[in-house]
């Protein structure tokens, strides 16, 4: 072998040592992210694409409704990973599942992608 496709070999070794610990450090860093807890998203919420307060139930049911009056959608939602997972029942009978990925997460704020790619913000209400 030449001396240059020996300094070939290991640039190209140290190129593929240097991706691994790049990989690497992106699972670490996702581990450290803390887990997300369904009890994080209970509570009352106004959304930026609401007019009325959006209800997470520790049972996992939600509801939007006009403050005491009557409730004007509801469904059941879920934690999967880092995506809220909810469903309701479609006008023609049909339960329909839509699943939002978790973006950011904190006591007061969070936020989901839509299915466009847009955002949708909560903030926790008293």
């Amino acid at each position: 072998m030449h001396a240059n496709g020996a300094c070939t070999a290991a640039a190209r070794a140290t190129a593929r040592a240097g991706w691994a610990v790049a990989g690497l450090a992106c699972l670490v860093l996702a581990a450290c992210e803390p887990a997300l807890q369904p009890a994080q998203f209970t509570g009352v919420w106004k959304s930026s694409r609401l007019a009325t307060p959006l209800h997470l139930r520790a049972s996992g049911e939600w509801e939007i409704r006009a403050g005491d009056g009557p409730v004007l959608q509801y469904g059941v939602w879920r934690l999967e990973d880092r995506h809220i997972v909810w469903t309701h029942r479609a006008a023609d009978g049909r339960l329909q599942h839509e699943s939002n990925a978790v973006v950011s997460a904190g006591e007061r704020r969070f936020e989901l992608r839509e299915r466009d790619g847009s955002l949708t913000s909560f903030e926790r209400l008293p």
